[in-house]
């Protein structure tokens, strides 16, 4: 069996959402092999933290959280598709999308991971256009990964509104699962006959989760 890793390792210092309210990584050892006979930590970290699921509670009231996501929609067939020529800013269109072999599950090759650890990752990411999404959603997609911050405008406001993170409305309002932050792309350059596997903590009630991604065939 081949294998891809595509998780970014959760780890002090490495880059979170800039948003006030969003936890920074603190791991602390709490249990010695030395004293309590055993090695133990204690770490703490946002549900949006590195490489995660969004559930759709994320973004709509009510909506399904992530302990009650179908296992059923995270793990399966994929397609890759490569938009790394994209660049800054770049919109994925309806036109990216009508030539597909679909699944129900599509995993979007940006390029952007070259970002990682750097301030641009959160700066002019690819983003996908309204028009892309609705037809995502009318293929009856059931899982969307990409590997950047968000499937929105990093230049849109954030203002907790209803314009606030529109394309994320159109996926999760839907019961489009979203995978974010997927890492190690760059490593993907035969784009067939994967399936891949992106199971989060079942964290009851919770609007997110990190989550292991990887690639497998």
């Amino acid at each position: 069996m081949e294998v891809i890793d595509l998780t970014y390792t959760i780890e002090e210092g490495m880059p979170t959402f800039g948003a006030p309210w969003h936890p920074h990584v603190s791991i602390k050892q709490i249990g010695r092999i030395a004293f309590e006979g055993r090695e133990t930590r204690e770490v703490t970290f946002g549900t949006h933290t590195g490489t995660q699921i969004d559930a759709p509670l994320h973004f709509i009231k009510n909506g399904k959280s992530i302990d009650q996501i179908d296992p059923v929609k995270l793990v399966g067939p994929v397609v890759i598709v490569d938009l790394s020529d994209l660049g800054e800013n770049g919109v994925v269109t309806k036109d990216h999308l009508v030539n597909i072999k679909f699944e129900k599950k599509l995993l979007f090759k940006f390029g952007w991971g070259k970002h990682w650890y750097s301030k641009k990752f959160y700066q002019n990411w690819p983003y996908f256009s309204k028009e892309a999404a609705e037809y995502l959603v009318s293929k009856k997609i059931e899982l969307v990964g990409f590997d950047t911050p968000s499937p929105d405008d990093s230049r849109s406001k954030l203002s907790g509104g209803e314009d606030d993170s529109p394309i994320h409305k159109i996926f999760l309002a839907n019961d489009v699962i979203l995978v974010e932050y997927v890492a190690n792309l760059e490593k993907v350059v035969d784009y067939y006959g994967w399936n891949i596997v992106a199971l989060p903590l079942r964290i009851k009630g919770a609007d997110g989760s990190p989550a292991r991604i990887c690639l497998y065939r």
